[in-house]
């Protein structure tokens, strides 16, 4: 009798729809629109690269940023955040590309880093001198 409920509930939405619908429910954290300086670090074949570029939108558990490199989806790379000189391991857990040709790539921390998009000057705010 569930599996009956559960067919007929999602038969007159449109695949799309329940599909945008199951993706707003995955966000494990707020996204925020930031441009924030940054460098890719990671190899392509054998090559190191290395890449300047800024964030689009950040959260604790990651970001978005635009790309030139030729790199692939779940790829292991080295984040910097410009700002604050701190380095951070991700992987490129999604990869768009945009109607004007440019790469977009989802980025998650390979480890939880909700301080990691802080700017020097809120840094300093938090560390009291003894």
């Amino acid at each position: 009798m569930r599996w009956i409920k559960f067919l007929l509930r999602h038969r007159g939405q449109p695949r799309r729809a329940r599909r945008e619908e199951h993706l707003s429910e995955q966000r494990r954290a707020k996204r925020v629109a930031a441009a924030i300086p940054v460098l890719l670090y990671g190899r392509l074949g054998d090559e190191p690269f290395c890449e300047n570029t800024e964030t689009i939108d950040v959260c604790e558990y990651g970001g978005l940023v635009t790309v030139s490199a030729d790199i692939a989806s779940s790829q292991a790379l080295i984040l910097t955040n410009a700002q604050t000189n701190q380095d951070l391991a991700c992987r490129v857990a999604r990869l768009v590309r945009t109607e004007r040709g440019q790469m977009l790539a989802g980025l998650e921390f390979l480890r939880h880093s909700p301080r990691f998009w802080d700017s020097p000057k809120t840094m300093d705010k938090r560390v009291t001198p003894n």
